[in-house]
């Protein structure tokens, strides 16, 4: 009767086994069929159509616009926002009080300084399209006048389940795969092409950079990884999420466990994670200089879920096995990592969110022309922190953007 019992937990043990490699080989081969890695032109008519509905944005105002981009995904229809801050508009908005500019003002009123006199009459040089990060929208009115001032045409991302896209009835920031992200980038890709050529003359001759945040960062570098034709001119990665902030064993143990099981319970709830020290360090109502919609942008963070898990896992074990971009590569970070749960002063000049060790660690995997800077004092979004830390920060990405530009044009003659 025991040797009956053994051969028969063995044998429930092998059909286990067996049951979930089959299961497992079917969820891998699911989610790789979301992209296969050969770009689906974006429908001329689509992206017209887009163009033709947009309308002032509301979050920010004038002279920002937004046009609305849908896509379907595995059969799943997603609804995403481009926002575009009007190329030559730095000139205008120079003349502006920032105070009175709404959702995404600076308190200090330091967003328009550093633009410089007459830029709206410069050329346009290149295209920035801007992707934000988890828990998170566009914001940042300062980033686009810099970018506009230095010769750019910006444009930003509102992915779906975020920001502009949210609507009710949404999991906020939910997320199954990265790749379901691929199709509404190649739709925003195309959307600012057609827009800066509607705007300025030119489009498909000029370069196109990629800054991304956080999520928003190994998002940017997993897509550039499986978008290689597009030749992205230079990708610039703010404090990018390139591992969970845990510690070793966690890491390597617990987060693999929890996103095989995740196969099987996507959409179980694991809760809001996380204390809320990040956002006192730049809401203005608490510690920080910012505001901006707290609705989109929580303090908590959103429901999180397996799959949710599973998905960010996923991308940042394809990072680690290493990608082949051959973009130049900026990777910025913090000098120092806080998340403890009691408020400090700290939380003021560290990064409250990543350990920056493991962004250091990971960076030299995203490509063959990676660069890596540390800003010190700098805050999680290294644009969001105080006036001189994120001066910096800009100095470094801009001189980044036109070093990169200029050994394409070197490379062109």
């Amino acid at each position: 009767m025991k040797n009956f019992r053994l051969v028969a937990l063995g044998l429930v043990f092998v059909v286990a086994v067996l049951f979930h490699i089959g299961f497992a080989n079917g969820v891998l081969k699911e989610e790789r069929t979301l992209d296969s890695g050969v770009k689906v032109p974006v429908s001329a008519h689509d992206v017209w159509q887009a163009y033709a509905g947009g309308i002032d944005d509301v979050a920010l105002g004038a002279p920002f616009r937004q046009y609305g981009m849908r896509t379907n995904v595995g059969g799943k229809e997603f609804r995403s926002t481009l926002v575009e801050y009007p190329f030559g508009s730095s000139v205008a908005d120079d003349s502006v009080a920032v105070e009175s500019a709404g959702n995404g003002s600076v308190g200090s009123g330091s967003a328009s300084t550093d633009v410089e006199e007459g830029a709206g009459a410069k050329p346009v040089r290149g295209i920035i399209l801007y992707v934000h990060g988890y828990n998170d929208y566009f914001f940042q009115k300062e980033m686009a006048q810099k970018a506009d001032s230095a010769g750019y045409a910006f444009f930003a991302i509102d992915l779906h389940y975020c920001g502009r896209s949210f609507a009710p009835g949404d999991r906020r920031g939910d997320l199954r795969n990265m790749r379901e992200f691929f199709p509404e980038l190649d739709f925003a890709v195309e959307l600012a092409r057609v827009i800066t050529k509607e705007r300025t003359g030119r489009a498909h001759s000029l370069p196109l950079v990629l800054i991304g945040h956080s999520q928003g960062g190994l998002l940017v570098s997993f897509y550039a990884e499986s978008r290689p034709a597009e030749k992205f001119a230079a990708l610039v990665l703010n404090s990018p999420f390139f591992d969970f902030n845990f510690n070793w064993l966690v890491r390597n143990v617990a987060i693999p466990v929890v996103s095989e099981l995740a196969m099987y319970l996507p959409d179980f709830s694991i809760g809001s994670s996380g204390n809320p020290n990040y956002a006192y360090a730049i809401n203005r109502e608490r510690y920080g200089e910012w505001q901006y919609n707290t609705e989109w942008k929580s303090e908590e963070r959103p429901e999180q879920f397996l799959g949710w898990i599973r998905g960010v896992h996923r991308a940042q074990l394809e990072l680690h096995r290493g990608f082949h971009i051959n973009s130049p590569v900026l990777v910025l970070h913090g000098d120092c990592s806080e998340d403890d749960d009691e408020w400090s002063d700290d939380q003021m000049h560290c990064d409250g969110v990543l350990d920056v060790e493991h962004i250091e660690m990971w960076a030299p995997k995203v490509g063959t022309k990676v660069t890596t800077e540390t800003v010190a004092g700098g805050l999680h979004d290294l644009y969001l922190s105080r006036k001189d830390v994120r001066d910096e920060a800009y100095a470094k990405t801009f001189n980044f953007i036109d070093e990169s530009l200029r050994g394409l044009e070197c490379a062109d003659d």
